[in-house]
């Protein structure tokens, strides 16, 4: 039975499974439309062709992917020149991470992080000259659904700027444009350098030296996704921004990437503040359902919960329990009672007794009535039991005989009973 049943659920989850397929593709390719910045991924939001870009400036061996904290895997040594490269919605660095961060630049080497939340511990180390009382707290935005955007450097512009437009399912929406406020910027020496900017005022773009090497600090990581670098105008812009970097191998880090909602609580919590909840923001079930696998392990989780429910709500019979069979104790009341009236002598209760069993046997066999045993029952009794007529009829008059009587022999006793069991063996 449990097998059956097994079968039975694998079954329905292979048909829920092949419905949550054909409702979920229409035939046609289909990507992930949410920001992870994934190296090799080729979906909208992916960084496979700037990741490729990059990768083409520097020899094979040059070009070192960062897949352990940045504390055991960035070398902090000084030596040849090199550059590491952060992109991501959000970077998560610990203390031990910044400050290797730290060393690498202060030995004479480039970053290059582009991001829209930027490690408080990171920016507590290198903003250390505000402007007046403008403390670092973070990048401001505001909404639109195109931008443009260019540089600061003569000889990086372009004349009319590279123009961005923000698409999300195919369709043009609005969109959280960062930047670094005004408060941020002043003639302090190893401050905050503008290199680009949006809408001719909005600094996207900074530069702050720190020891023999540069930080460069981009707000708009998304302009260097596959979205707008498979267009001649982002990969321009793309190319433009990373001339600031030097020749030198090229250290991309792959494990500090969070999303912007993380990044944004841990940089509270390093301020010592309180995390914000936005509920105009996405929630965790969105991200779920952008990501494929994500999207289908979801989606057969609730389609198996639903088939266990609906197959569990149902009646379930208790086990009927195995009961002995119903043994027949008529045989041993009969000796019982017999032996009873023979020690007593009592042949005539006998002989009722076994006229009276004999009766029970005619109603329950044939169905008859036996209140009269006339010559109606008689012939009804021969006719369904095919006995003669006469040995009915002569039981009949033996029973009427003891029945009137006070006492009876011990040879009539044999007689009557001889009679009836006669019956019991020829009747049908």
């Amino acid at each position: 039975m449990r097998s059956k049943n097994f079968i039975f659920y694998a079954a329905g989850l292979l048909v829920l499974g092949l419905l949550v397929f054909l409702l979920s593709t229409d035939g046609t390719r289909s990507y992930t439309w949410s920001e992870h910045y994934k190296e090799q991924n080729k979906g909208p939001f992916g960084l496979r062709v700037v990741f490729k870009l990059l990768k083409s400036r520097v020899p094979k061996s040059d070009f070192i992917l960062l897949k352990k904290r940045l504390s055991k895997s960035l070398a902090t040594q000084p030596g040849l020149k090199s550059n590491y490269v952060f992109m991501g919605s959000g970077q998560y660095l610990d203390s031990a991470d910044a400050e290797t961060l730290l060393r690498f630049v202060a030995n004479g080497n480039d970053a290059f992080i582009a991001t829209r939340v930027l490690p408080f511990n990171l920016m507590f180390k290198l903003y250390v000259k505000p402007c007046g009382d403008a403390k670092w707290t973070n990048l401001n935005y505001y909404q639109d659904k195109t931008v443009s955007a260019n540089f600061e450097h003569p000889s990086l512009q372009n004349a009319t700027g590279f123009s961005f437009e923000y698409r999300h399912l195919e369709e043009d929406k609005l969109y959280d444009w960062h930047f670094f406020d005004t408060t941020y910027f002043c003639n302090n020496p190893g401050g905050l350098v503008a290199l680009g900017k949006l809408n001719g005022n909005k600094i996207n773009f900074v530069r702050i030296r720190h020891g023999r090497g540069n930080f460069y600090l981009h707000s708009n990581p998304l302009f260097f996704t596959n979205l707008f670098m498979i267009e001649k105008t982002g990969k321009d812009y793309a190319e433009r921004a990373f001339a600031h970097l030097s020749n030198g191998p090229i250290y991309w880090d792959c494990t500090s990437k969070v999303p912007r909602d993380v990044a944004e609580n841990m940089n509270a919590d390093s301020q010592g503040g309180r995390r914000r909840r936005d509920f105009s923001r996405p929630s965790p079930l969105s991200y779920v359902l952008s990501q494929p696998p994500l999207a289908w392990a979801w989606y057969v989780l609730l389609g198996a919960t639903l088939v266990y429910f609906l197959f569990r709500v149902k009646r379930r019979q208790r086990i009927i329990p195995v009961l002995p069979a119903n043994k027949n104790n008529s045989l041993a009341f009969i000796r019982t009672i017999g032996r009873l009236y023979f020690l007593q002598n009592s042949h005539r209760q006998l002989a009722l007794q076994n006229m009276k069993l004999f009766l029970q046997f005619v109603r329950d066999r044939y169905k008859l009535q036996t209140r009269e045993l006339q010559e109606e029952f008689m012939h009804q009794l021969s006719v369904k039991s095919e006995v003669k007529l006469d040995t009915i009829k002569n039981i009949l008059d033996m029973h009427h005989l003891i029945e009137h009587s006070p006492e009876i022999t011990d040879k009539a006793l044999v007689d009557f009973h001889q009679k009836i069991e006669y019956f019991y063996k020829t009747c049908k």
